[in-house]
């Protein structure tokens, strides 16, 4: 009994298939969705454009060529736009919590003047960067190359046990903002700042053992 070996080009509805379910995934719906969607649309019509012209027609030999052209559409549309969509955010993540030299204080500064003109999303993001730069001025957070803002809370967590529920939600929402998943708010901002106000006054782990007898 033999077994049928897969074909090796889709027909034009798997082909459509692929492209549809690769570009609807969620990394390539923020910061570029009408750019998506008119390559999508592109593509799907001249993907029913050739069908129509040849595959109806033509039988197998048109078949077969209608797959292969669109088989070789959906993989160049597929390596001029979605790979250097993931190399961009790839270089995103591989810059690290910091984008720039600005201190604590400058970070600060910027960040309360973002929230009084109502820019909540530079708002935050400096200030959870200030209050990283802070915890490392208090040896509770080390600088490291690439550091995330993931890292930075955990780190800090491990210093500041107390407040590890609100440094992690800190952490994710920098995350979310910084990358476009999650819509920064003044209430974004203020759960930052609270935390930045209660780190500064806490007492670190190895400061409190180091006290008791």
């Amino acid at each position: 009994m033999s077994i049928d070996a897969p074909p090796l080009t889709p027909d034009a509805d798997t082909a459509r298939r692929w492209a549809v379910e690769e570009l609807a995934k969620d990394e390539y719906g923020q910061g570029g969705t009408s750019v998506l969607d008119r390559v999508l649309g592109w593509l799907l019509d001249l993907v029913d454009g050739i069908g129509n012209g040849i595959g109806g027609d033509a039988g197998t030999v048109g078949t077969t060529i209608t797959a292969a052209v669109v088989a070789g559409l959906v993989a160049l549309v597929l390596w001029l736009v979605v790979g250097p969509m993931r190399r961009s955010r790839a270089r995103a993540k591989d810059a690290g919590l910091f984008e720039d030299d600005r201190s604590a204080a400058e970070l600060e500064t910027g960040a309360r003047a973002a929230a009084r003109a109502g820019d909540w999303q530079k708002a935050t993001l400096d200030l959870y960067r200030a209050l990283i730069l802070r915890l490392a001025e208090r040896d509770l957070v080390s600088l490291t190359a690439g550091l995330t803002a993931a890292e930075a809370a955990a780190e800090a967590a491990l210093n500041l046990p107390a407040l590890a529920g609100r440094l992690a939600v800190d952490a994710d929402a920098f995350d979310g903002i910084r990358y476009g998943h999650v819509a920064a708010s003044e209430s974004t901002y203020a759960h930052v700042s609270g935390t930045l106000d209660a780190c500064l006054s806490a007492r670190p782990r190895l400061a409190d053992a180091a006290a008791t007898p």
